[in-house]
């Protein structure tokens, strides 16, 4: 009997290891709850203190669309990963800046979002760290969704 048990417990895994795989960036975010418009106001005019910052699926691609006020941008998203502790990574190459960079995001209680980490993925180099900007310690500030 236990040889049994023993392969039905391996073709739960290795099923549940292709399901874990098919997951789309698309899905990942949708299940963390990106998708949608982020501002740090969501009542105050979109500005460069107050960027739009939208995740949208178009044709099944998960896009990262910001919108200074002034200016505006748009890129794919080339992964989205769920991490231990609630935290969701996304990589995304920004054609505006020339950089890919790696954000990780945490979500808060009441659902607002805030970066705890930010970096070039090519020089390493990071603008945020554990929640903080590197440049000048001040923690990153909360994102509301404002659907």
């Amino acid at each position: 009997m236990r040889g049994v048990a023993g392969f039905l417990l391996a073709v739960f895994l290795a099923a549940a290891a292709v399901e874990a795989r098919a997951q789309s960036n698309a899905d990942i975010a949708q299940r963390w709850g990106l998708i949608g418009t982020w501002k740090v106001d969501c009542r105050a005019p979109t500005s460069r203190s107050n960027t739009a910052i939208t995740y949208a699926v178009r044709q099944g691609q998960l896009f990262m669309d910001r919108s200074y006020g002034d200016g505006q941008d748009s890129s794919t998203i080339q992964s989205a990963t769920a991490k231990p502790g609630g935290l969701l990574e996304i990589v995304t190459t920004i054609p505006s800046i020339s950089q890919t960079r790696q954000f990780v995001f945490t979500k808060g209680p009441d659902g607002r979002k805030r970066a705890m980490s930010n970096r070039d993925t090519n020089t390493g180099a990071y603008t945020v760290v554990d929640g903080k900007f590197t440049s000048n310690g001040n923690p990153t500030p909360w994102q509301t969704s404002c659907r």
